[in-house]
């Protein structure tokens, strides 16, 4: 026992005076650096011309805005120029020509035209039959989540087929029957 005692005092000492004699090492000291003046700035001073803006002249009164009226029905049949009246000859009084006023084809705006709708209603269901008809529970974990996202995807379309944008509607559409095919394939 008191050769333990002994020993564990020894090892104590000789921890002390490691601790004790040893040094901290400093950093090695460096000469200063010395940094060089700016470059004198050459501000070049054109004075400015003294001119004044010109007064801009008052903005026209705002007209009302009127009610959008109801659109007539365009018909099927395209519209057809009256016909001429004949020139006469007689050249004691010379005759305005008849101006003959046809009126403008209806224009529809992308958005409302029913058999874009019904077509793209159409990619929809035979993309959501597509992404049906693939069990996507027993896919591996990667490709369950391609399944997962064209199923999103595809709420998307029908989404956009809500706000009339058939070109977005369409390409999504397009894109879940594609990868419902691709999933399908493998």
């Amino acid at each position: 026992m008191t050769k333990r005692v002994l020993g564990l005092v020894i090892l104590a000492v000789a921890a002390s005076t490691a601790c004790a004699t040893a040094n901290a090492k400093t950093a090695p000291e460096r000469p200063t650096l010395e940094v060089p003046a700016p470059p004198a700035k050459v501000i070049d001073t054109t004075p400015m011309p003294d001119t004044t803006p010109e007064p801009v002249p008052d903005l026209p009164p705002e007209k009302p805005i009127s009610a959008r009226t109801a659109k007539p029905p365009a018909s099927r049949e395209p519209a057809r120029p009256d016909p001429k009246p004949e020139p006469t000859t007689t050249t004691d009084t010379p005759s305005a020509p008849a101006a003959t006023v046809t009126p403008a084809p209806q224009l529809r705006p992308a958005g409302t035209d029913p058999e874009a709708a019904k077509q793209v209603q159409a990619m929809i269901q035979k993309a959501k039959q597509a992404i049906t008809a693939v069990n996507c529970s027993s896919l591996p974990p990667a490709r369950k989540t391609v399944c997962e996202n064209a199923n999103l995807t595809l709420k998307q379309a029908e989404e956009a087929l809500s706000k009339s944008d058939f070109e977005n509607a369409k390409k999504l559409a397009q894109k879940v029957e594609d990868t419902a095919r691709e999933l399908g394939a493998r």
